[in-house]
Formats: structure tokens, sequence, C-alpha cells
């Protein structure tokens, strides 16, 4: 049985005309707002003025957490949230024309937002991950990272970092910043866009246009790839800017990154290209339709016009050895050996010999895997080349010799305190025994602040000696010392045992003080480099030796029961490491063995005074200050290669100073005629250089 519709067919026909006249009004209305312009920046700001100050605008103020939804009436209504303002939940405007701004300086999270026709970012850092149709306006000094779907235009004069949806067009002020992998309608840029693999690119679904005083910072990596801007409409360059900053890691085998790739076209070009590479040219190329091009090649700056040092410049010379061209891409080399085809040549000439290029070509082994650590230098900034230069020298080792011998400058030290504070008493002139515990720190070029190296050492000393005649005595000593070396990306560690002994002949006033100490090291070192995207962390062990020998002469004068003693004493001291090689990536290097002396002379002045107190104890306060100088080479030196291949170049380390000041103070307390306690700082300060420990030591008379 046939079903009979309720409608009279008058009716149905209406309902038909009227679908069909709303059906091309819809359409028309669409098509309308498709083609008119959108309201520009300076328009949003003006209207969102006189929004704010029109009578009939309700405004309410959040200044403390608003802890329950909040949902406006019918009226147009201004949500202004400040101080410690926050809205939980939905956030819904209701009726009316509702604008809701954010004015607070911490920023914050967004959340559901419902009937806003505008979102005014007036200050701090938000983030996004919902859907809201507000038109939004990021003013200067607030930024926005969105992750979520805003279906409505975005006016940029503060930072908009984009990794969602924009389905409106975005406009970047003057002084604006915009990056991000999201998607956007259309993309206006007046200010600064970002774009490199970290930060992603963009993907434009209608057009992109950069104004003349718009820059497009560009940046690529050589594991990421490269970051592509992708236009579905009409890129306009309008003569921006071109700016292209460093290439994390980038590998010299590689050369040509695509920018900018239209659907439809690509109009005009850039205007200037600044380039900050060290070592590399990059130039756009617009030879391929709907793109935008960037090539790579070694520029004629010679490497050593780069270094800021000696040492840099030895640097790279080694790495001009092993790389002192860029190499032909993949696609070029294929170019360069496919035979130039003549005309008149018959076809079958070609046909025949087509394939032996063809086999020629693919049959090439790939050439080995560059320096993945030179090739991160070259792909530097004019700012940072310098540094990776530095970094890849491994300029701390040269310092490992001095800063060994000043690490244990304190034992020499302590065998001169043993002899010269002797004091027998109540018969006790048989010898001694004692201890020193030893805290000792120091710096070579302390003027480099985070680049001088730094060294700290902590140990213990033990040591006796006995009369063989009324004028000589003998002692030897035995000691144990840690020490720990800092500087900028480089640690260093010494375990160091040490032996010696020394002899005292006191005839009368005038004694002479002699004293040898050979020492064995353990050393280990680790750097971290790290320049450009490129990261090694290398580790080295090694042994090394040290000698010291010393003889001091000291003539003592009794004067109004204060003992002066002028001296003056002569040194030599040797250091003596052996080769090593670093364990870790393309930035390890291999060490030559390395061995420096140096000789040095002092003349001081020493005074004490001895007071007693109640029952037998004695209190002794010591001064000791004098004038050291150094002879010979007063540089460390180190012969050293990368392992990964080239020559050996030489590294000088920090200067000594040839003169500097010596300062010993100290406090002795004899609690019976055989037990001395006693605590004393000696420090040798020079215009560059800074050495100075504490002692405390027990003395027991037998």
């Amino acid at each position: 049985m046939p079903t009979q519709h309720p409608f009279l067919p008058q009716h149905l026909a209406l309902a038909i005309a009227l679908a069909l006249g709303c059906a091309e009004v819809s359409m028309a209305q669409s098509v309308a707002e498709k083609t008119r312009p959108f309201e520009t920046t300076a328009e949003m700001q003006a209207r969102l003025k006189v929004f704010a100050a029109a009578p009939d605008t309700n405004i309410q103020r959040v200044i403390k957490v608003q802890e329950a939804p909040l949902s406006k009436d019918d009226s147009n209504d201004l949500v202004l949230v400040s101080r410690q303002g926050e809205l939980i939940g939905l956030t819904d405007g209701g009726g009316g024309a509702n604008v809701l701004q954010l004015d607070i300086v911490k920023g914050g999270e967004l959340g559901e937002i419902r009937n806003f026709q505008d979102l005014y970012l007036k200050r701090g850092e938000w983030s996004n991950d919902r859907a809201f149709d507000s038109s939004s306006l990021i003013d200067s000094n607030a930024k926005l990272i969105n992750t979520g779907d805003i279906r409505g235009a975005m006016h940029v004069l503060g930072e908009l970092v984009n990794r969602g949806t924009v389905a409106g067009p975005v406009f970047v002020g003057k002084k604006a910043r915009f990056s991000g992998s999201g998607t956007v309608d259309a993309l206006d840029v007046d200010g600064l866009m970002e774009v490199n693999p970290v930060a992603g690119a963009p993907l434009v679904i209608n057009d992109l246009k950069l104004s003349k005083s718009a820059t497009l910072i560009y940046g690529l990596d050589a594991e990421k790839g490269n970051a592509t801007i992708k236009v579905g409409g009409t890129a306009t360059l309008g003569n921006a800017t071109l700016k292209i900053t460093s290439v994390p890691g980038e590998y010299i085998d590689t050369s040509k990154r695509i920018v900018i790739e239209a659907e439809d076209k690509v109009e005009g070009k850039f205007g200037k290209v600044v380039n900050e590479l060290a070592f590399l040219n990059a130039t756009p190329d617009y030879t391929v339709e709907k793109q935008v091009g960037l090539i790579f090649e070694r520029n004629k700056v010679p490497t050593e016009e780069i270094a800021t040092s000696e040492n840099g410049r030895k640097v790279v010379n080694v790495i001009q050895e092993l790389q002192p061209d860029m190499p032909l891409p993949p696609a070029a080399e294929q170019n360069s050996n496919r035979p130039t085809s003549k005309p008149t040549e018959p076809p079958k000439v070609v046909v025949s010999a087509k394939p032996k290029p063809v086999v020629q070509v693919h049959a090439i082994k790939p050439a080995p895997k560059p320096n993945a650590a030179i090739n991160a230098l070259l792909g530097t900034n004019l700012t940072t080349a310098a540094d990776a230069i530095d970094q890849l020298g491994g300029y701390n080792t040269a310092d490992l010799g001095n800063a060994t011998l000043s690490s244990i400058a304190p034992i020499s030290t302590g065998m001169l305190s043993a002899m010269s504070r002797r004091s027998p008493a109540d018969g006790y002139d048989n010898g001694q025994v004692w201890v020193q515990a030893i805290g000792n720190s120091g710096s070579l070029a302390k003027q480099l602040g985070n680049f001088a190296l730094k060294h700290s050492t902590k140990g213990l000393m033990l040591g006796t000696d006995w009369a063989i005649s009324p004028d000589w005595r003998l002692g030897i000593i035995g000691s144990k010392t840690q020490t720990r070396m800092d500087s900028y990306q480089f640690d260093g560690a010494l375990d160091s045992w040490l032996a010696g002994a020394y002899a005292l002949r006191q005839e009368g006033p005038l004694a002479l003080r002699l004293g040898a100490v050979y020492g064995s090291h353990d050393g280990s070192t680790k750097r971290h480099v790290a320049f450009n995207g490129f990261r090694d962390r290398l580790k080295g062990r090694y042994d090394a030796t040290t000698q010291q020998i010393f003889g001091q002469v000291g003539y003592n004068l009794d004067i109004a029961h204060f003992d002066i003693e002028p001296y003056v004493q002569v040194g030599y001291q040797r250091y003596q490491r052996d080769a090593y090689t670093e364990k870790g990536g393309d930035a390890a290097l291999q060490y030559d063995g390395q061995a420096q002396e140096h000789y040095s002379s002092d003349l001081g002045l020493r005074l004490a005074r001895t007071f007693a107190l109640d029952q037998g104890m004695r209190l002794t306060p010591r001064l000791d200050v004098g004038w050291k100088h150094l002879y010979g080479n007063v540089r460390g030196t180190s012969h050293q290669r990368l392992v990964s291949g080239g020559g050996t170049y030489t590294i000088e380390g920090v200067e000594l100073d040839r003169d500097s000041v010596l300062l010993q103070a100290g406090l002795d307390l004899a609690v019976s005629p055989r037990h001395t306690f006693g605590l004393s700082y000696s420090g040798e300060t020079g215009q560059d250089n800074h050495n100075g420990a504490l002692m405390g030591q027990w003395r027991m008379m037998f």
C-alpha cells in the first residue's frame, strides 16, 4: 500500500523553492566571505579599543581564580583576566559581541572558550591545545604556543609558535616572530619567520606573502634533514631577507636544500641574503619552477683567518689537509661523468654507448663518511667558529704538566717546613716524626675565567728524620694525593704517589737544606666537545712522572727575641707524560709523549718568635715572604693529531708567570716538649697564575 505524504504538493513546491533560494544565498555569502579582505592588525587594535570604551560594553575583571565556569548573558562583554586571575573550566561569552583579554605576566594555559569573537593576549606566554573560533591578537609582550585548532584570523605582534592548525590567515607584524610546523590557511609576514628541522616549517593552504621588511631565518641539519615550506597557492618573496645561520652537523657532500615549494607559482626573489656561516657560501636557487632552493659550497675564506689564536690556526691547517675543498654532491658527480651527446652521432651509437656510463657511475663506491666534527665546524657561523676550533684542539692537555707541578708544590714546602721548624728542647734532639695534611688549589691563567684550568689537591704526607752527626740530619717522606682539574668542558683527575728524601746541615746560624722528590701519577681526562649540533664525549688515561730537586741556604739572626732568617733557594722541576689516545667519536685526539722542565730561584725572609705559655706550652707565629723567578721555557706543549687522520700539530699551553710573590704564614703550638701542632698557609701569586695550600702538621720529637 503506497504511503501518502503528509504535505500538500503546493507546500512541497514552496519548500523546494525556499531551499534552492537559501542555497544560492549561502553560496553567494561563502564566495563573498572568501573574496572579502580581512581586517588589518591596526584595524583590529582600533576596533578592540573602541569596543572596550563603548558604553554598552560590560567589563568583568577577573583578578583571582574563578573556581566555577564563567557564563555571560546576551550583552556585549569584555572579560579581562589580570593579576592572579585564572579561568577554570568553560568560559562562555553568551550572546552579543564578546572579547576575552588575558593580561597575566606569567601566562598560562588556555581553557575551553565559547562565544567569544576575539581573543586578546596582552602579556605572558600562553599555550593552547583546544579548539575555538575567535579571531586572535597576540600583543608585543605576549607569546602563544598553539597545538590546537584555531578557526579564525590571527594577528601577531609578539610571537606565535604554531604546531597545530589555524584555519584563518596569520598576519605577522614587523617586530613579531613566527615559527612552527603546523598548518595555516594563509601567511602574511612582515617580521621574522624561523624555519629549521627542530622548529619545523609551516604548511600554508593558500598563499604565502613575505614583505620587504620580513626576514626568513633558515637552518638545516645533517641528520634531521631540512624543513621545506609547503605552499598550496602562490609564494611571494617580496624582496625579503633570507638569513642563513649555523648549519648544525651539515655534511659537505650534500649541497642543495629546498626552502619553499609552491603549488601555483613563486613570485619575486629574496632582496638580501645574510650568510653567517664562516666556511660556506649559501646561494638561493630559482632555476626550478615553483621552488626556491639553497645551495651550499665551500667559500674562499682561509680557515686560518677564522681562528683567533695561534693554536687554533695550527688546528685548522690540519683540517685543511684533511678536507681542502668541498666535494661535489652525488648528483653533480653523475652529471660530470655523463658524456656529452653529439647531434651528428648515429642513434645506434648512442644506444650502444648508453649502458657504459650508467654502469660506471653506479659502480662507483660511495666515499667514506666524512669526519662529523670537521663538517660541523664547516657549518659554524663567524661567532661560534673560534670556540669550535678551540674545542677540537684540546688545548687543556698542554697545561697538564704545569697543573701537575703546581699540585705537588706543597710537598717541597712541607719538607722545608719540617726542616726549618726544628726547636729541640729538653734533650729531644735525636729525631722527629711528622704528619702533614694538605689542601691545595690554584688556577692557570685566572684572567680567562671559566676557560682557566683550575686544580685542587688533597692529600697526606708522612716524614721522619734523624741525626747522623752533630751537624747533619737525614729524612725521608712519603705522600699520597688526589687532584681534580676543571676547565671549560674539560675535567681531569690525578692520583699521585710521591717519595722523597731531604738533608739538613745546621752549623751555628747557617743552615743548608736539600731535598728531592719523585712522583708517579695516574691521570685521566674527560672532554666534552659540543658545537653546532655536534656532540662528543672523550675520555683518556695516561701515566706521568715528576721530579723535584731544591737547595736552600739560610742565615739565622736572633734580634730582640725574633728569629730572622734571610734565605736563597734554587730549584729544578721536571714533568714527563706518556703518549695516550682518547676514546670517543670523530673529535678524539691522539697525544704524543710530553716532557717539560724549568728552573727557579727564590729570595726570601723568614720571621718567627716564640711565646711561653702556661704549663710549659709554647706558641710560635711564623711569617715567610719571598720572590720567585722562573728560567727557561715556561709554556707546556702538546704534540697531537686527530685519531681519524691528519698530520701532527703542536698546541702551546698557558705561560707561567716569570715572577711571583711567595707568602707563608703559620702558627705552631708546642703542647709538650715532644709534641707540636701547626697550621700554615702558603701561597704563590703572579700576574696570571695562583696557587695556595693550607696545611696542618703534627710533630713528635724523640
